[in-house]
This record gives structure tokens, C-alpha cells and sequence, in this order.
């Protein structure tokens, strides 16, 4: 009887710990769009992130963030995780914004950083 108590409440503390990385991995992804969109409002007001780019944005930062888990757990080094960054911000920066939009993320950041 001991043994079955000890085992679900082994099982359930994984399970709740699986959920916590999980809000953990999302609110940072929430993070990194309302950054890249506020950096590009601060080039141009008016070239804000659409609903549908904040979406697309956000699916992939939770992909690269699942990727780099991955790797981590696998050992990479610090040049394979740069590797799944550039591939992921090369998705973000070359497919999903356009020209305007990162010119004014240029400018934006230019401008935080005066």
C-alpha cells in the first residue's frame, strides 16, 4: 500500500512539474512577442505585429524553445544551440515580418539604445 501512495504521488509531482515548465516555456514565448513588437512600434507606430504574426511568432518561439530543451538534455554545446536560434529567427525575421516592419524594429532598437 506504502509502494501505490509513494508511486502516485511520485507520478502526480512529475506530471504538475511538466505543466509548471510548460507555463514556464509559454509566458516566455508571450515575452519575446510583445518584446519584437514593441521594439518595432517604438521604429514605426503604425507597423505593429498583426494577430496572425503574433500567433505564427509565438508557435515558433515555443518550437525553439522545445528544440533547445531537447539539446540540452542530449548535451549539445553552446554552437548547436546557436545553430537551432538561427534557424528559428531566420523563420521569424525572413518569413513572417516584412521588410517595414524590421526596418522599423532597426530603428527602434537604434533608438533604445541612444
Amino acid at each position: 500500500m506504502k509502494k501505490l501512495i509513494i508511486t502516485t504521488i511520485l507520478f502526480l509531482s512529475i506530471v504538475i512539474s511538466g505543466f509548471a515548465q510548460s507555463d514556464k516555456m509559454k509566458e516566455s514565448a508571450k515575452e519575446k512577442v510583445e518584446t519584437l513588437n514593441k521594439e518595432i512600434l517604438d521604429g514605426n507606430k503604425t507597423l505593429g505585429l498583426t494577430d496572425a504574426q503574433k500567433i505564427k511568432i509565438y508557435n515558433i518561439h515555443i518550437e525553439r524553445m522545445k528544440e533547445i530543451r531537447k539539446a540540452n538534455k542530449e548535451g549539445a554545446d553552446n554552437d548547436e544551440k546557436k545553430e537551432i536560434n538561427k534557424k528559428y529567427f531566420q523563420k521569424i525575421y525572413k518569413d513572417i515580418l516584412t521588410k517595414e516592419q524590421l526596418k522599423a524594429r532597426k530603428k527602434g532598437k537604434d533608438n533604445e539604445e541612444d
